[in-house]
């Protein structure tokens, strides 16, 4: 599974939290990640995936989820856009069929 995140305009507010690391939760486990492309190995099945990150006192801004079924020998594309305002929620979506490698 591969995860994106989108920073396509920048406000002089969001230059924090990009300086900071994105929380990714995967079935429980905290996975801290700069912002940008990442990818984890994840074994066949259905997984929870959320994204969200800290800025100042908050311990979760942006936060947003998605049940990801990963197939075998495939490679899902998440993509994890944060809202307009720092405390709205986040959207996050699977994009593009997965992509199938090997047999």
């Amino acid at each position: 599974m591969v995860w994106n995140s989108s920073r396509d305009q920048l406000f002089p507010a969001l230059i924090l939290p990009l300086r900071l690391h994105a929380r990714i939760v995967i079935d429980g486990n905290i996975n801290l990640r700069p912002w940008g492309s990442t990818s984890f190995q994840l074994e066949p099945g259905m997984h929870q995936v959320r994204i969200y990150f800290h800025y100042l006192f908050l311990p979760q801004c942006g936060p947003a989820a998605i049940n990801v079924v990963v197939q075998p020998n495939c490679v899902h594309r998440i993509k994890y856009e944060m809202g307009i305002f720092m405390f709205s929620t986040g959207s996050i979506r699977e994009v593009t069929p997965p992509f199938r490698f090997g047999r």
